[in-house]
């Protein structure tokens, strides 16, 4: 991200060269891009501190009131689509494995 890969042109540019095409970065980043899109600014940085002020501004008790984006019940975002599957691939890379919890076992 950073903030300046704040176009989304730019950003599908970018991700072009690191060898992703469209689709990948719509797929992962498509919160993100809408709204690049729709205007937003990037945040450099000081989003949650933004978020912070803007409530005690409002008065509102929670910051819920004035996330731009907030999460579910179920701890979900669903502009972000997150949280989602991971791919084979992207666990390859960071060295991670899945290991199934045995059902004979007690914990």
């Amino acid at each position: 991200g950073a903030i300046r890969n704040h176009r989304p042109e730019i950003m599908y540019k970018a991700f072009e060269i690191a060898g992703y095409g469209p689709e990948v970065v719509e797929g992962k980043f498509g919160g993100m891009l809408n709204a690049f899109k729709f205007g937003a600014p990037p945040h450099g940085g000081i989003a949650p501190g933004i978020d912070r002020i803007v409530m005690l501004l409002a008065d509102e008790p929670n910051i819920r009131e004035v996330v731009l984006f907030p999460m579910n019940q179920q701890a979900q975002d669903l502009m972000m689509q997150a949280p989602s599957e991971v791919t084979m691939k992207q666990l390859r890379e960071l060295h991670i494995r899945v290991v199934a919890p045995d059902a004979d076992k007690k914990s």
